[in-house]
């Protein structure tokens, strides 16, 4: 089941509602931190170098992976313990096969594969190395779209210090009007600033939560893999629920 992750939202909000709020205690106007040019280094340099690091087929989804921020997959690992405990109780009580009506109304796709894949009376290895190299190519992708967050977390503070380092280049050029030192230096400044701002309050977060996210369904992948295997060597209901217990555990760390 999916929900919106209100905690993500108000976390975001928050940072907009303290960086404005700071600059009302200190009498300023938001306009005095917009820099058109700076923002353009910062944050179009770095997409710059998103752009040249990565494929197409890298970015072409990142707005899905960025949805994925903000609207949380709900993982019971409680209720997918009980499921797979209610799948060893019917293989012992009426064989393997009897499994197969419960894959109609099994809604994750990961889950499903794996008890029709026990049904077919698919070797244990089998299994185990299909399911297993299935996890791994989710994995890669997952890790795929973190790593472009994390790659805009990177290169924005470094373009905002190349943005800051040619404004101050260009003031150390013009010298002539010392009243205009002050503003150039400012704006020469803001460019660090949007970087920084870029890295630890939008980038950062968000290959944070994507991290997290990963995680999660992970590790209830792993559990799917265990209890399949578990369910087709004949262990029972117990047994299953025993061996499975260990990733409420790791989930708790």
């Amino acid at each position: 089941m999916k929900t919106l992750d209100i905690l993500t939202i108000v976390g975001f909000v928050l940072v907009v509602v303290v960086f404005l709020g700071a600059l009302l205690i200190e009498h300023s106007s938001p306009r005095e931190m917009w820099d058109v040019a700076g923002f353009l280094m910062a944050f179009g340099g770095a997409s710059a170098g998103l752009i040249a690091q990565f494929t197409k087929d890298d970015l072409k989804n990142v707005f899905k992976i960025l949805k994925k921020v903000f609207v949380a997959e709900i993982i019971d690992m409680n209720r997918l313990i009980q499921d797979m405990v209610r799948y060893a109780t019917i293989a012992r009580k009426e064989g393997i096969m009897a499994i197969e009506r419960e894959t109609s109304t099994v809604e994750d796709p990961f889950l499903r594969r794996a008890l029709q894949l026990a049904v077919d009376g698919t070797s244990p290895d089998l299994i185990d190395q299909m399911l297993t190299t299935e996890l791994h190519n989710i994995e890669e992708r997952h890790n795929n779209g973190k790593a472009i967050f994390d790659t805009m977390a990177t290169f924005c503070p470094a373009f905002g210090m190349l943005g800051t380092i040619l404004g101050l280049v260009l003031v150390l050029k013009n010298l002539d009007d010392p009243k205009s030192l002050g503003p150039k230096m400012a704006v020469a400044l803001l460019t660090t600033f949007y970087g920084v701002l870029g890295c630890y309050a939008i980038f950062t977060p968000i290959a944070k939560k994507l991290e997290k996210r990963h995680k999660e369904e992970a590790l209830a992948k792993k559990l799917i893999i265990r209890g399949i295997m578990s369910i087709q060597a004949g262990d029972g209901p117990r047994i299953v629920e025993s061996k499975l217990q260990v990733f409420l555990r790791q989930e708790a760390k």
